[in-house]
């Protein structure tokens, strides 16, 4: 009897998930959505204006920012600040919620008077331009001061994209496949590229990041750094006729909005190994700007308005597994005898742990062959090594993490 009652319930759920279909917010009528903001209860939806919905997107409302009917192309919330870039007419900003705003353009020149995206790292939002490049704000600050230092006007003002890693800015910009990388601290940006398999240079048009791995969407497919990204390699879907525009992420899993120029529509996969391999979620839009995940839905902005997706519930939480690579002090530091290193991966990869003295010499290797995802130990016991310090290394193709240990006799 229950096996029988368990097979209805998993068979009722599975109908469930199958019959889930996207819906369109009615209320909202802005033809294109171009950005979305969710907090609590409320949401902000941007269009040819504000529409703002106190009640989990049950009822909207329309409202005009600073008695303007802007387009909102970009919208982003720091504190009790709620930003709202607008195509033409800069930044606004609200501190009540988004019940009054009022301009917040200091700084800017009239080229960046275009919004793309905020970003923010730390104590400081990053502001990106179709057209004036990027500009920060510091948090304490009411002007916004240039980030462009050697972007080159002519080809790197427009930006695409805007994203940040543990230590780096990556910007993507104009065409030609380049993109710019500024770690903190640098005074100038790194200008970089990305290249097919074919020999092409694709630019990305978006990017996500998961701290050290970064995945970049582009006009032949996905690409995915391990190194913050220094360096992409073609991961997943690669194709000549598809162009990657939009990624969200729901715990370990990746969404990616693409469109094939052969066939002129939209399609989403997903990724639950971190890029290794995707799987078809969904096809429904001629014209997807946007994916935003909240609320165990997938929202999606297009040109035919807002739209949303339920998304798969179970009865059982999933494992949840790392979502990026990381290498942990070994314990006991400082050690005598022998010592535990840990280290933990989002995917299935060749790994190599390897020990080296002060001098970079190689002493030891702990690990150098192909681990699964999760979190792993090795364990480090030599009786012929004299005391001091010591470096052990972590090494998954690009990515690279070093720790120093202690050895005491």
């Amino acid at each position: 009897m229950r096996q029988v009652i368990y097979f209805l319930l998993v068979s009722i759920i599975f109908q469930t998930q199958l019959s889930a279909q996207w819906q369109k917010v009615e209320q909202i009528n802005s033809q294109f959505v171009y950005s979305a903001l969710f907090t609590g209860d409320d949401y902000f939806v941007g269009g040819d204006s504000l529409y703002i919905s106190r009640d989990k997107g049950l009822t909207w409302q329309s409202i005009t920012v600073n008695g303007q009917a802007v387009e909102i192309t970009a919208l982003f919330k720091y504190g009790n600040r709620i930003f709202a870039g607008t195509y033409g007419n800069g930044v606004f900003i609200s501190i009540n919620n988004g019940i009054s705003w009022q301009s917040y353009n200091s700084g800017l020149s009239s080229y960046a008077l275009y919004a793309k995206k905020f970003v923010t790292s730390g104590d400081t939002i990053f502001y990106a331009t179709d057209g004036g490049g990027i500009y920060y704000l510091l948090s304490n600050s009411d002007t916004w001061q240039s980030y462009n230092q050697n972007l080159p006007s002519n080809i790197a003002w427009t930006i695409n994209d805007l994203v940040v890693t543990n230590n780096n800015l990556i910007a993507s910009a104009g065409g030609s496949g380049y993109y710019y990388l500024r770690p903190k601290g640098s005074p100038e940006w790194i200008e970089k590229r990305i290249q097919t398999p074919q020999g092409i240079y694709t630019t990305p048009n978006a990017f996500l990041s998961t701290g050290d791995i970064v995945f970049s969407g582009s006009r032949f497919g996905i690409y995915r750094s391990l190194d913050e990204g220094n360096t992409f390699d073609s991961v997943g879907i690669s194709a000549m006729d598809m162009s990657v525009v939009s990624f969200a992420k729901d715990k370990n899993r990746i969404y990616a909005g693409y469109t094939r120029s052969s066939g002129n529509d939209f399609f989403v996969w997903y990724s639950d190994d971190f890029g290794d391999s995707w799987n078809i979620f969904d096809h429904q839009f001629q014209f997807l700007l946007h994916l935003y995940i909240y609320d165990a839905k997938i929202w999606a902005g297009t040109n035919e308005g807002l739209w949303y997706k339920e998304l798969k519930t179970t009865s059982v939480e999933p494992i949840e597994q790392p979502n990026t690579f990381n290498l942990f002090q070994n314990y006991p530091n400082p050690f005598n005898a022998s010592t535990t290193i840990k280290y933990q991966m989002p995917f299935q990869a060749n790994v190599s742990l390897k020990l080296y003295d002060i001098l970079g010499t190689e002493v030891a290797t702990l690990v150098d062959e192909q681990m699964p995802v999760g979190r792993h130990e090795a364990m480090f016991t030599d009786i012929n090594l004299t005391s001091g310090t010591y470096f052990y290394t972590l090494r998954v193709g690009n990515y690279t993490q070093t720790k120093k240990m202690i050895l005491l006799k």
